[in-house]
């Protein structure tokens, strides 16, 4: 979606600078950023963004024993943690709630909310933006109707509205797997 690269270039921002003051005073900080339904902002922003454990509405989580795991870390010297979680994968005030109540590490939380919908786009954005306008003014010109347009392995591509309405794109299993072999 246009608008992804930008949210998810917000989002490390944040990260970077949520880790400096995490790690200034050895804290754990929870970051909620969007995505209700899916988890591909966190997940990506997360793994890009060193972020310990990464909550997204697609996987199960156990808060218990997270929160076990970082209690070890912090005993073996661990300064900081940083947890991301998608709003669909629950609260960052529940979330650092629960952590600060089952653990002894100091714990805060923060949501990002609107400030990933604004800014200026990247590069990325302002080109795919173009190249999905430029196919939406061709087919106006055409006559084409009940489209969208959207990319397939980098290339401008057609889809059915009906389809593109009512298909659910699963996150890719392989960034769930690098996220938990990364941290």
């Amino acid at each position: 979606t246009i608008g992804c690269d930008t949210a998810a270039n917000t989002i490390i921002d944040a990260i970077n600078k949520l880790r400096d003051t995490a790690s200034a005073h050895r804290r754990c900080i929870v970051l909620e950023v969007m995505g209700h339904r899916c988890g591909w902002l966190a997940m990506t922003a997360g793994i890009a963004g060193g972020a310990e454990y990464i909550l997204v509405p697609e996987e199960e989580y156990d808060l218990e024993s997270m929160c076990k795991d970082m209690e070890e870390a912090y005993k073996k010297g661990k300064r900081y943690i940083l947890v991301v979680v998608a709003e669909g994968a629950g609260s960052a005030k529940d979330i650092g709630t629960y952590i600060a109540e089952h653990t002894n590490i100091d714990t805060r939380y923060s949501v990002l909310g609107h400030i990933q919908r604004g800014g200026s786009p990247t590069v990325i954005d302002r080109v795919k933006a173009s190249q999905l306008g430029e196919q939406a003014a061709l087919a106006i010109i055409s006559g084409l109707s009940d489209v969208v347009f959207g990319f397939n392995k980098g290339h401008v591509v057609s889809i059915n509205l009906h389809d593109a309405v009512n298909n659910k794109k699963k996150l890719d299993p392989e960034y769930a797997h690098l996220a938990r072999v990364l941290f």
